[in-house]
């Protein structure tokens, strides 16, 4: 802008200056020409002498005068007409200069304004923008923490309804399992009490068979010693000295046969729940009639509760009569019970 204002300003002074110079020289020229016609008249080699008219050289005098006079003022005019020229120019320069520092300095305003505005207007928008996006953010942050947090009580209460469920499972299931258990041990129990009602009335039976069966043959005892009292003797049962040959005639297989039909027999009244006396052993002293009646029997050691079983077991139980030929070696004789 400064620089187009120079521009301005220099027109009317290099214009002021040329039509200067112009004056200049034509007043120069002028003045040459006067001197000059002069020159060659007065000091020139050839100088004719000629009488001159005063009146002439005056009224020469007075045009060139006049002449120089016109010439003047017409320089002046010039002069003047130039100065008005120079100062029109100087005032339409200054006077665009004044208006071209007014539409720089309105411009600079406007500029500068607008570039106010326009900052304004960014600092506004870029304020709006970061408060958009702190909303945005806040937002954003707020709906991530409710969703983490719905989450987070969605999880425990999906966990606590899950270890409800699985509670309410585990005690129902033990409360079946106890039924179940009690209802199994009320049946074994139920099921032992009558297989040891059944098993006491069966030796109940037994027992009164084998004491009827003890009184008859103890009755037929007495006759037979009546009769043979009464014929002196001759249907005696008292062994001979045969009857020791004939034990020497028994072998030690035919006792241990004997023994485990004892042990048998034993065993078919034994009771033993989930093979409770498993591996364990109870040593018993039987005593036994000819016929195989139990007159008596005693424990002489191993476990105990096995030992309280098996004498109970063996009062109940029908024991095989062994042979004539081997009863003195087992009409007391020792068992090594051992449940089945």
């Amino acid at each position: 802008m400064s620089s187009k204002l120079n521009s301005k300003l220099n027109l009317p002074v290099i214009i002021s200056i040329l039509l200067h110079g112009i004056l200049i020289i034509a007043l120069g020229y002028k003045f040459v020409s006067d001197t000059g016609e002069n020159y060659g008249t007065i000091n020139g080699n050839s100088i004719d002498a000629i009488m001159i008219d005063p009146s002439v050289m005056t009224e020469q005098y007075q045009r060139q005068l006049q002449t120089k006079t016109n010439q003047q003022k017409a320089d002046q005019k010039s002069q003047e007409l130039l100065d008005k020229q120079i100062k029109e120019l100087t005032e339409k320069a200054e006077a665009e200069k004044a208006t071209a520092e007014k539409a720089a300095a309105e411009k600079a305003t406007a500029e500068k304004a607008a570039a106010e505005k326009a900052a304004a207007e960014k600092a506004a928008a870029e304020k709006a923008a970061a408060e958009k996006a702190a909303a945005e953010k806040a937002a954003a942050e707020k709906a991530a923490a409710e969703k983490v947090a719905a989450e987070k009580a969605a999880a425990e209460k999906a966990a606590a309804e899950k270890a409800a469920a699985e509670k309410a499972a585990a005690e129902k299931a033990a409360a079946e399992k106890a039924a179940a258990e009690k209802a199994a041990a009320e049946k074994a129990a139920a099921e032992k009490a009558a297989a040891e009602k059944a098993a006491a009335e069966k030796a109940a039976a037994e027992k009164a068979a084998a004491e009827k069966k003890a009184k008859q043959k103890a009755e037929q005892a007495k006759k037979d010693k009546a009769l043979n009292d009464l014929l002196g003797g001759l249907t005696s049962g008292t062994p001979s000295s045969g009857g020791a040959a004939s034990r020497k005639g028994v072998s030690d297989g035919e006792l241990d046969k004997y023994k485990s039909l004892v042990q048998n027999a034993i065993s078919n009244k034994f009771i033993n729940p989930p093979n409770v006396y498993r591996g364990k052993t109870c040593e018993l002293r039987i005593q036994i009639a000819p016929d195989g009646l139990l007159l008596n029997v005693t424990s002489k050691g191993g476990d105990a509760d096995l030992c309280r079983e098996a004498l109970a077991a063996t009062k109940l139980a029908v024991i095989p009569k062994p042979a004539s030929s081997f009863y003195n070696e087992v009409k007391t004789m020792n068992i090594e019970f051992q449940p089945k």
